[in-house]
């Protein structure tokens, strides 16, 4: 389960984790770009992409097949 980055009215939604992906900070021309961790994930269940689609106009289209990212601070818990 995984909250938005955009904030708390957006729902929490179940996400599969697929890979892990860590950048390490690197340096720019004009300022430094910093690093971060996290994974790419699809999110599962149909009924969630439906209300983020309508409600949230974010677009999520098919359950098991759009691909998203989702940092660990946005990681909530871990359901078996």
């Amino acid at each position: 389960m995984v909250k938005s980055r955009a904030g708390k009215v957006i729902p929490n939604i179940h996400v599969r984790l697929l890979k892990r992906v860590e950048m390490k900070p690197r340096k720019g021309n004009k300022f430094d770009w910093p690093g971060f961790k996290g994974w790419d994930a699809t999110p599962i269940y149909q009924k969630e992409i439906d209300i983020l689609r309508k409600e949230w106009s974010i677009p999520f289209k098919k359950a098991n097949k759009d691909l998203t990212f989702v940092d660990d601070d946005d990681i909530i818990k871990k359901i078996v």
